[in-house]
């Protein structure tokens, strides 16, 4: 979060999640791929994006880049999707310049690092310990949970001090529902496909996966109609 005065905090944090991308892919979508031939499959291997090596950390900055790139897609329609009271905190914020565009990729690489290196801090704390078990009680891992907690906290102190931006255009109740009863089917029909056998984990991110290609989708309708209005 300090950094974020200083780089581009959506490729920022999309370097920061991306490592841990490969968990939100279904286990069932690599049979359905891997027989076609596709050479890059293993590259959504969590044991490839958190190898600390060129060619993985190229990867991780190609996929940040994408996942920030479908951040800023997505972050209109969302906003406008939100509560009136929260979507008017959120803020409107001008066109970014060319020089904030070329230090994505720097943010993209940084993000990544602060990731690996507190998995690699959390693994030397579990050798120091030689007990999986004794370090899971003790909360090795609470750690990670607490300073998320104490980031959401501050996320939430900030917007609550924003002040309001513009009354935000919001699609009809009739737009939303329909939103909601798509992603429905989408989850449905992704874990009808991939879900068979799969534990509970599993099935929560086909749900999340099905509201993000929902999302997705309609965020490029909002900006095509958009642009037609203008």
């Amino acid at each position: 979060m300090p950094l974020r005065r200083f780089l581009p905090p959506t490729a920022l944090a999309a370097g920061a999640m991306i490592p841990d991308f490969p968990y939100f892919v279904p286990y069932g979508l690599g049979g359905v791929i891997a027989p076609v031939g596709v050479p890059w499959w293993q590259l959504l291997d969590a044991g490839y994006t958190h190898r600390v090596q060129a060619s993985s950390l190229a990867v991780d900055v190609v996929f940040a880049l994408v996942l920030a790139g479908v951040i800023t897609v997505c972050a209109a329609p969302a906003r406008a999707l939100l509560p009136q009271a929260l979507a008017r905190r959120m803020g409107r914020r001008g066109r970014a310049r060319a020089a904030h565009w070329a230090w994505w990729p720097v943010a993209a690489a940084v993000g990544v690092a602060t990731h690996l290196a507190w998995d690699r801090l959390v693994d030397e704390w579990l050798v120091a310990a030689g007990d999986l078990t004794l370090m899971e009680e003790e909360g090795v891992y609470l750690v990670g949970s607490l300073i998320t907690l104490a980031a959401l906290g501050s996320a939430c102190w900030w917007l609550w001090r924003r002040p309001l931006s513009e009354p935000v255009p919001q699609p009809a109740l009739g737009v939303r529902l329909g939103l909601l009863a798509a992603m429905g089917v989408v989850a449905v029909t992704l874990i009808a496909t991939l879900g068979a056998g799969l534990v509970v984990r599993s099935l929560v991110t086909l749900t999340i996966d099905a509201a993000v290609l929902v999302l997705l989708a309609y965020a490029v309708w909002f900006h095509h109609r958009r642009r037609e209005i203008r």
